[in-house]
């Protein structure tokens, strides 16, 4: 099946849009060896222009991570050694009905009852969620179809799909095309196979991004992506616009961001942060250029 490259931007806000009217957001994340990871996918997600954000993480890095993003709320949850497990679970489902969508995945270790926990939200059957690294890896190759459209979003890279269809990351590689749209079919969840020319597809609809830049090759970008991932669906949730489109969009602004960081010139040592600041001025830019 072909993937379209066309895509129009986002329109703008409302001119009464409040906090609460742009959607909501929360990440969910963080162990003591990466308490980093959920910052940096909130910070993405306020870059991208959710009017809330909620960091629920494990209460041995709160003080890490609220000292470090100050336009956040953070949710202490109970931790079992250093990490989210199934007892945090409560604490999740209170946090995520004041959100219309959650972002699952970074940093949080793969503990088997972190695993557990990742399995047991994915059986919810009225939420948005979008699932980014270790959450991924909590899913497996034998999870059973989330059966979500819109409302579940995978993020895979090349070898976190290969986990997924239980292959070798080369048969990822070989045919990009087919791995995503075999994933979809698998999990009925739209699929964003990151990459050179990431992929979005939900079984039904796909499309496919631009090259990118060799600048979002670093550490953190990946959690920025999936931050703003969450933003973009959220606002399109509360304005009951296409979701799909929303996710597209996320994908292409964040790419938009690592070009307008290099200018043209740098080819690496760009910050994963400094993509998230990015991001407000190239989707200024993408409208500009849209209806120039």
């Amino acid at each position: 099946m072909a993937f379209r490259t066309e895509l129009a931007p986002p329109p703008p806000r409302a001119a009464d849009a409040h906090k609460a009217s742009v959607g909501r957001v929360l990440i969910v994340g963080g162990s003591r060896a990466m308490a980093g990871a959920p910052a940096l996918a909130a910070y993405g997600a306020l870059r991208a222009g959710a009017g809330l954000v909620r960091v629920a993480v494990p209460a041995c890095v709160h003080d890490i991570v609220a000292s470090w993003q100050r336009e956040t709320m953070v949710v202490p949850l109970p931790d079992e050694d250093g990490a989210l497990g199934a007892a945090a679970r409560t604490g999740i489902d209170g946090a995520r009905m004041q959100a219309e969508v959650t972002v699952l995945g970074m940093g949080l270790g793969r503990s088997a009852s972190t695993a557990t926990l990742v399995r047991s939200l994915a059986e919810v059957g009225s939420a948005h969620f979008v699932f980014d690294a270790d959450a991924l890896h909590a899913l497996g190759p034998h999870a059973g179809r989330l059966d979500g459209g819109t409302r579940f979003v995978l993020t895979p890279h090349e070898a976190e799909a290969a986990h997924l269809l239980g292959v070798g990351a080369n048969h990822v590689r070989s045919d990009r095309e087919r791995a995503a749209l075999l994933l979809a079919e698998r999990t009925g969840a739209t699929i964003v196979l990151k990459g050179p020319h990431t992929l979005v597809t939900d079984g039904t609809r796909h499309w496919r991004a631009g090259p990118g830049h060799p600048v979002l090759a670093t550490g953190g970008t990946g959690d920025v992506l999936a931050g703003a991932i969450g933003a973009f669906l959220a606002a399109a949730v509360r304005a009951e616009t296409d979701r799909f489109d929303a996710i597209c969009s996320a994908v292409h602004v964040h790419a938009l961001a690592g070009e307008r960081r290099a200018r043209g010139h740098v080819d690496r040592g760009v910050l994963a942060s400094e993509i998230a600041d990015e991001i407000p001025h190239a989707l200024a830019a993408w409208r500009s250029e849209a209806t120039a």
